[in-house]
């Protein structure tokens, strides 16, 4: 068997090749034309018959070979190998064989180095659009392992601030429930041949950022109210390579100034008095009744009274379902 050097004690073949050896390190082979590697037999071998036959042709003698790693990411390494048929390993010139694997390895690499790094910029590029498209918000876009790829300017403080996700290096980790829920349903859904790039409702440009079911409301610590929107992106194409699909984009709704309009929609609409309209508007900017007392001057016993003959009036039943109703309504204007 031709060989350069022997694997570390306790490697096999395909670990020091993918792991250990060195980029274009000319490793020896002389069965890969019969499928031997990492310490199998060649199927032909286990099937030959006792007089050197198979199939009435006489068994190919071993091919001489060499192969090595080309290029190594964070999930692959790619392998180049070479087989010198025509020779034996009786009648192969070691150091021309040697020479000439050398001289391929040595025009393959720098045309795939550009090829990955055309890739990265690709992906570069597709992680800035999707930002730019969900900049209404304060979003973070990361793969299906939670990576973050990027994030706005108050992306991440954003979701990190809701005391529900905390960041581990390179890495989101959800602490709340419901949002590993939501993410997973997200991952299962994409995982759908083509569901992500389907053009219905909540798509944006092609890109799936919110789908029924994929959004949680949770509290932060101060008491306000936060709507996390988990959707699933689609990598560049040939990226499957570098990263795992599909992308996550997760946006961070929060509670914003609204106008006073709908509090006159709130007493026509269903008979408020204008100190519950005043309330129902205050509480849904706030989250917090806390807040809402005290930005109105009032007394907790008085804002609870108002808030069940507003869910009474309304027919809803949680303060959650009111912010809904009066956010909602806020698209009015």
């Amino acid at each position: 068997m031709l060989r350069t050097s022997k694997p570390d004690s306790g490697q096999d073949a395909l670990q020091f090749l993918t792991t250990s050896a060195a980029l274009c390190y000319p490793y020896c082979k002389t069965t890969l034309n019969k499928g031997e590697f990492n310490g199998n037999k060649p199927t032909a071998e286990r099937n030959q018959a006792p007089d050197g036959l198979q199939n009435g042709v006489p068994a190919k003698p071993e091919v001489p070979g060499l192969i090595c790693p080309l290029k190594r990411t964070d999930y692959s390494t790619i392998l180049f190998g070479c087989l010198f048929d025509g020779y034996t390993t009786d009648t192969i010139d070691i150091e021309l064989a040697v020479e000439t694997f050398r001289t391929l390895t040595k025009v393959l690499a720098p045309g795939l180095d550009a090829f990955f790094q055309i890739e990265h910029e690709r992906a570069e590029n597709q992680i800035q659009r999707i930002l730019l498209s969900s900049a209404s918000f304060p979003s973070i876009l990361m793969t299906g392992d939670r990576t973050v790829l990027g994030h706005t300017s108050t992306g991440l403080n954003s979701l990190l601030s809701t005391g529900g996700a905390v960041l581990r290096g390179a890495k989101i980790d959800f602490k709340n429930k419901q949002l590993e829920t939501c993410l997973q349903d997200v991952l299962e859904a994409a995982s759908v041949p083509d569901l992500s790039m389907k053009v219905n409702n909540g798509m944006e440009n092609g890109i799936a950022l919110e789908q029924k079911n994929n959004s949680v409301c949770i509290e932060d610590p101060d008491g306000n109210l936060r709507r996390i929107i988990f959707g699933s992106v689609r990598p560049p194409a040939t990226n499957s390579i570098t990263h795992p699909v599909p992308w996550v984009v997760v946006r961070i709704s929060e509670t914003s100034e609204l106008p006073e309009d709908i509090e006159v929609v709130l007493q026509e609409r269903f008979d408020l008095s204008q100190s519950e309209a005043h309330l129902a508007r205050h509480l849904t900017m706030t989250g917090s009744m806390s807040d809402t007392v005290e930005k109105l001057g009032i007394t907790r016993n008085t804002a609870k009274t108002h808030l069940r003959r507003i869910f009474e009036k309304t027919g809803v039943h949680t303060q959650l379902q009111l912010a809904g109703l009066v956010h909602r309504l806020s698209g009015l204007f």
